[in-house]
């Protein structure tokens, strides 16, 4: 419906709208992106600009991944340099650097502010150039738009006229006599058949001087940059002096001039050189081994080297002090006392003499007589039930605390002297060398022997006239003596006291009559038997004596 307002619109305007949004649509075809979107840009500073110009590629691993917006060159005062891209033709490029600006697009991002560019021609000889962008390690933050990446991350390509402007007329000169001596030494002189031969000696060479290279780098990682680094350093100084640098080129000269003197006797030192190389190795490895140590010995050594400064203030005052005591005045009066106590302490050594002699035999005793004696143990034999509990020292410890508890009239639990009866079936006799009658006793179970007995027990020869080191230790193996006869005792009639006592003998005979019952029965040896009735008292003694033991106690009480 037209608006009754305006008049029909011209065809030329329609034209002029249909027109433009044409043209819109090209650029955002062509360009795809907005006129008025500069996208993202970076910036990058470069010695020289070497002539690249606006709309040259930005490339990453050869692929195009921008453009080149605009170039800045600088003068160096920081100004602008006049003549914008032609100059270029003014000294190496006509400014002192040049500052890139670049449109990366998005299949071209991150890059990394670590990232590196250089110039590079895009043509084999010259020609327009692109620059060449390595995006950086991931693990770098990336760089945001309008980031200006440093000289120090920049670099340029070798023209050829700047090799072509290397080869000045002493320079050609100098390259025109080495073509022609080297032509010369190949088809005058037979140098051809020498290089074959070196071609030929090569491999060998080849692997010491990969020896030689790898040695260079070092053990550590920038051994080889520090290396350089001190180089240069070492340089730097030399050069801030002309004068001694000049001296030290005309004594390197004599020196060298000497060595070409006696140039016989250096061909025969480098022909001995590899046998004391291969001599020196152990040398050197033993040094490398030597220097762990020497560092570890170092860093512990450092707070003595931090302390000894104040130590030796500290200790001052007291060499200050003997320094006075060893004036000639202190010392005659100590030189005067020692004149009246050295003939003493002579004296007194030479008395000494035999006491140390005493302490040495006593030593000698206890080492060889006395600790081996009370380290061993009681042997009884293999049959003997009773084996020791402990060696000879501890066992004596052992019966010490009894000897204490003995010495006492009482403690805790009764009189020092405490008796445990008991009886049994086995009538035993017996009579002792100085008896006059035989004594006659019972036994729960047979009697084993005697230990050790006495015609089998042999006593250590005992030599008054040998000192204690040569007396042999004294000898604990022993056998059992022979065992007296028992004799079967009538039982007596059971006439067993009433209460607690009572029972408690009761129950005492039947453990005997149990432990022999099941010994005749399993066909037990007497060791075997005392044995099990060792242990059946025992238990006797901890379990069922206490109970009958509260008992009577009760009954005294009330």
């Amino acid at each position: 419906m037209r608006n009754p307002l305006r008049g029909p619109v011209s065809s030329v305007a329609i034209g002029v709208v249909v027109l433009a949004l044409v043209l819109i649509g090209s650029v955002l075809a062509f360009t795809k992106r907005l006129p008025w979107d500069r996208g993202y840009q970076v910036q990058a500073v470069f010695t020289t600009s070497q002539g690249i110009r606006a709309d040259s590629p930005v490339r990453i691993a050869g692929v195009d991944v921008g453009e080149v917006v605009d170039v800045d060159h600088y003068a160096a005062d920081g100004s602008e340099a006049d003549g914008g891209e032609d100059a270029a033709g003014a000294g190496p490029d006509g400014e002192d650097a040049a500052v890139v600006t670049m449109r990366i697009d998005d299949a071209g991002r991150p890059i990394a502010q670590d990232a590196t560019l250089e110039l590079r021609p895009r043509l084999f000889l010259e020609g327009n150039l692109f620059v060449d962008v390595k995006p950086g390690s991931p693990s770098a933050p990336e760089a945001e738009d309008g980031y200006m990446f440093p000289e120090r991350q920049t670099s340029v390509s070798v023209q050829l006229f700047d090799v072509l402007g290397a080869l000045r007329s002493d320079v050609r000169s100098d390259l025109q006599v080495l073509l022609k001596e080297f032509g010369a030494a190949l088809d005058d002189h037979g140098g051809a058949e020498g290089l074959q031969r070196a071609y030929r000696s090569s491999p060998g060479a080849y692997r010491y001087t990969s020896q030689v290279n790898e040695a260079l780098l070092g053990q550590r990682p920038h051994d080889l940059s520090g290396l350089i680094r001190n180089l240069g350093r070492v340089s730097g100084a030399l050069t801030q002096n002309e004068e001694e640098l000049k001296d030290l080129v005309t004594n390197l000269r004599i020196v060298s001039g000497s060595f070409a003197a006696e140039d016989a006797a250096l061909s025969e030192a480098i022909a001995e050189l590899p046998r004391v190389l291969e001599a020196g190795r152990p040398a050197f490895a033993n040094l490398n081994r030597a220097f762990p140590p020497l560092r570890v010995f170092a860093r512990e050594a450092v707070p003595g080297v931090r302390d000894l400064g104040p130590t030796v203030v500290a200790a001052t005052p007291f060499m200050r002090q003997l320094r006075r005591l060893a004036r000639p005045a202190e010392l005659q009066g100590t030189s005067a006392e020692l004149r009246r106590t050295v003939p003493s302490l002579s004296r007194l050594s030479r008395s000494g003499a035999d006491l140390l002699e005493q302490g040495r035999a006593l030593a000698s005793c206890f080492n060889t007589v006395v600790i081996p004696w009370a380290n061993d143990r009681v042997d009884g034999g293999p049959g003997y039930p009773h084996q020791p509990f402990g060696r000879v020292f501890e066992e004596t410890g052992y019966g010490l605390v009894g000897v204490a508890g003995e010495s006492r009239s009482g403690d805790a639990n009764g009189q020092y002297i405490r008796l445990n009866f008991g009886g049994g079936t086995n009538a035993v006799s017996f009579q002792p060398g100085n008896a006059t009658e035989p004594f006659f006793g019972v036994a729960p179970l047979p009697i084993l022997g005697g230990m050790p007995g006495l015609t089998a027990s042999r006593k250590t020869p005992f030599r008054p006239g040998r000192p204690c080191e040569n007396q042999e230790p004294p000898d604990l193996s022993a056998q059992p003596g022979p065992a007296p006869q028992p004799a079967s005792a009538a039982p007596a009639s059971p006439t067993a006291s009433p209460g607690p006592l009572g029972e408690m003998v009761d129950e005492l005979r039947g453990v005997i009559a149990g432990v022999q019952e099941r010994g005749e029965a399993e066909g037990e040896s007497p060791a075997e038997l005392q044995r099990r009735f060792d242990r059946r008292y025992g238990h006797f003694l901890r379990e069922d004596f206490p109970r009958f033991q509260k008992r009577i106690q009760g009954m005294e009480g009330g």
